[in-house]
């Protein structure tokens, strides 16, 4: 199955800055634009509690008065909505502000040709430009472990593991995220040798940051405050865990989480990155 990203050039005379909150009021207009083409997507896509078929960029002002956001979406009936909705509506209302719709874009991923050209590259430096955070498990069970100790815990009455946000660049996290999306709605199976076990025995890690900072931002329709991190990350594959064919899924879920954001409020601009360097 493939992944429709649309980009959207807007215009306004507004000089309002949204910045990194943008997202979720982002997310508000597109429920109501979808809403007016088909309520019943909408409907579903807004009270769908798992991981989203779809994500939402924040709003970036890319020259003056001139605007660009993007979706991306995993499901090709969505697809079909989303340009249709969107053609319709030349006018957006974005926290109170009229913006001007002038342009729509569309690519096509095709999933088997990511997998064909993937290359096991050793080096990334990731560049995270908006807001990113993860949900952790507390304590953490490696996943691969967690039907063993489910088990065990169940029998001895051991303490419950409760989800934590976790703000900060964490490979696993980051990599389990973007193999569900793909488990979820790719289609096509990614060839990997225990992916997830390799990944928590260290087959990707942290070389190096640098401007890493936290925000705090506030949803004011669910009331409800999120942190993310954002600044740049080095991750490398190292050689005492090096696996071929893992090393070239980490590069297609690299090249997927580029489109499709990864981590929590993907559908609100959270969790935005561009690959900077890889080799």
């Amino acid at each position: 199955m493939p992944i429709d990203v649309f980009g959207f050039i807007l215009t306004s005379n507004s000089r309002s800055r949204l910045g990194y909150s943008s997202g979720f009021y982002l997310r508000s207009v597109f429920y109501n634009v979808l809403k007016s083409t088909d309520p019943a997507m909408a409907t579903r896509l807004h009270e769908y509690g798992g991981l989203a078929p779809f994500s939402i960029s924040m709003l970036i002002e890319i020259d003056a008065n001139t605007y660009f956001f993007r979706v991306a979406s995993y499901l090709t009936r969505l697809s079909e909505i989303i340009l249709k909705s969107f053609t319709k509506h030349r006018e957006l209302k974005i926290m109170d502000n009229a913006y001007q719709l002038i342009e729509i874009s569309c690519k096509r991923i095709k999933l088997e040709e990511l997998i064909r050209n993937a290359e096991p590259l050793r080096r990334y430096e990731v560049e995270f430009i908006s807001p990113t955070c993860f949900r952790r498990p507390s304590p953490y069970i490696p996943l691969h472990a967690v039907g063993f100790f489910a088990k065990i815990m169940k029998f001895i009455g051991g303490p419950r593991s409760h989800y934590r946000f976790y703000p900060l660049p964490e490979p696993v996290l980051m990599f389990r995220n973007i193999k569900r999306q793909w488990d979820q709605y790719a289609g096509v199976t990614l060839i990997g040798r225990r992916f997830t076990k390799w990944l928590e025995e260290g087959g990707v890690a942290i070389s190096g940051v640098s401007d890493i900072k936290t925000h705090r931002l506030l949803d004011r329709r669910r009331k409800r405050f999120f942190v993310g991190f954002t600044g740049r990350v080095r991750l490398s594959l190292p050689e005492d865990t090096f696996i071929e064919e893992n090393a070239r899924a980490v590069n297609v879920l690299l090249r997927i989480g580029e489109e499709t954001q990864v981590g929590i409020n993907r559908t609100a601009g959270f969790g935005m990155y561009k690959i900077l360097k890889a080799k």
